[in-house]
């Protein structure tokens, strides 16, 4: 994965309604960006053969009465 430049960083920031200026700017994206690429080393053995399920707490789901 590439790193993300300062003006995509500037579009996901306006996304959630932030505004990012300098040097906040810089500091967000090198951040970032170290977190992406440490993230992207994360890979446990299997990892990518689980199936993952959907799980509701109920407390979030309806009673039908």
């Amino acid at each position: 994965m590439s790193d993300l430049n300062n003006d995509e960083i500037q579009a996901l920031a306006k996304a959630v309604g932030l505004t990012l200026s300098e040097p906040e700017l810089s500091q967000v994206t090198h951040s970032l960006n170290a977190m992406l690429e440490e993230m992207a080393a994360i890979n446990p053995p299997g990892f990518n053969l689980e199936e993952y399920l959907a799980v509701t707490h109920p407390a979030d789901m309806e009673v039908a009465e």
